[in-house]
Order: C-alpha cells, then structure tokens, then sequence
C-alpha cells in the first residue's frame, strides 16, 4: 500500500492526514475534558476538582487523562490557558467598536465583565494559574503557552495607550509610561471583576449596582490620568450602554441583561 502518492506534482500524503486527523481528534478530547472539568469546579469549587474525580466524569482511562494533564496543576494551567483565549477574543471583538480612544478601552473592560460573567469558572481559574502552587508543578508547555498569551493581551490593552498618547488624548505623567498605564488598567479591571464575582455575597458587593460598578471605578482610574474626554466632558454611560447593544448583543442576550 502506498502511504504518499508523488506521481502528481502536489504530493498526497496519506500519512500527513492520518496524523493531522489524530491531532485533531486529539484536541478535540482535551477541550472535552476541559469542559468536564470546569462543570466539576462548578458544582465542587476549585479544591473539589482532583485527577481522580475527572477521570470518574469522563470515559476516557487514567492513562489517557494524564497524557493530556499531568497534575491537578497542570489541569488548572490548561484552563487558565482556555480562559485566556476567550477573554482574547472578547477583547479583539472590543477594539472594533466605533468610538474614541477612552471610549476603546472601555470597550476592553467591558469584554472582561462579560466574560466574567459568562465563564466565572474560567475567569477565576485565570488568577489560579499563576499562583506558585500551580505553576511548580505545571507542564514548562503550558506555562510558556501562558507566557506567549500574556504577551498578546498585553500589546492589545498597549494599543489604546498608544493611540491615546497619539491622539493627544492622554500625556504621560509622573514618570509612568505606557507599562504603568497599562498595569494600572490590568488592575483595575481584573480585581473589580474578581471581587464581584468571588465575593459578591459581601454587603459592599451586594448594595452597588453591578451593570455600572466597574465603569464606575474605571472612570475614576481614567480620570485621574487624565484621559480625555474626562467623565464631565462625555456621556460614558452611554457609551457603556452601547457597546453593550452594539459589540456584545449577543452575550449580552445570553446573559438574560
């Protein structure tokens, strides 16, 4: 039997599609088991989640579940990876709306809430994947996959400070370039977010407005950088509102908001 066929000038390679079938399948069974595995932390929260219990939920061996994860660790890290991806995409989709810069890196923090919101499990396992308990004992694959991702979310939340410095809607100031502004917005977002989701039982969690709680608190953050147009030159609210009917309809709608 004849594996590659070369008697045409594009070669058939039989072989090359039974691996990338493989591939394919085996992908496939990881991000299955990548959703049993969020569904687990769902119902048993984060230390309820073990190999054991996976390989229990699913119908694949022991063996096959460890060779795709080798580690409850390196399980957390596949779904920070996961996480990571999705909130990426939220935050392309984000660039796209049509406004001014201000307005652009609100449309990122939107991206966050929604997709806090929509996967809490994943947003939480974000945070998990970089703690040092995690990543000591996480596959140097997936750590540096993570490594590669942050690279990409960061030029993309770079970008609206360099077209605000651009536009002359932002100056830098004491001292802090694009990093600090950058880190400072990463911040924000992302701790506003944790706390309405992992602690949203608290009373100063439970008394806020939560549709506007963290355009609240970015507003303050962009105001004392001095973004303009400032909260009393614009109408951020409705900003919000319409990023959220003109990018995010269909979450949004998803979402029952």
């Amino acid at each position: 039997m004849k594996f590659c066929d070369q008697s045409n000038t594009e070669t058939k390679c039989f072989v090359g599609k039974f691996k990338n079938k493989r591939h394919a399948a085996i992908a496939d069974r990881e991000q299955e088991l990548l959703i049993i595995a969020e569904k687990l932390m769902e119902h048993e929260g984060f230390s309820g989640l073990t190999m054991d219990k996976l390989v229990a939920a699913c119908n694949y061996s022991k063996g096959t579940v460890y060779n795709h994860f080798n580690s409850k660790e390196d399980l957390l890290c596949a779904l920070c990876i996961k996480g990571i991806k999705l909130s990426m995409q939220l935050m392309r989709r984000a660039l796209t709306f049509d406004g001014n810069t201000r307005e652009k890196n609100l449309a990122i923090h939107f991206a966050n809430r929604v997709f806090g919101l929509a996967s809490p499990t994943l947003f939480m396992c974000i945070l998990s994947g970089k703690s040092p308990a995690v990543q000591e004992k996480a596959s140097t694959e997936r750590l540096k996959e993570i490594d590669e991702l942050e690279v990409e979310i960061t030029a993309i939340c770079d970008q609206t400070f360099s077209d605000a410095l651009n536009a002359g809607d932002l100056n830098v100031s004491m001292g802090v370039g694009i990093d600090g502004f950058s880190f400072a917005n990463w911040a924000m977002s992302f701790g506003s977010n944790a706390l309405m989701i992992g602690a949203s039982e608290a009373n100063v969690i439970k008394s806020l407005d939560l549709d506007f709680a963290l355009l609240f608190n970015v507003s303050i953050m962009m105001d004392g950088m001095g973004w303009k147009p400032l909260s009393h030159q614009w109408d951020y609210k409705q900003t919000w509102q319409r990023i959220a009917t003109e990018v995010f309809s269909k979450e949004m709608t998803a979402l029952g908001r």
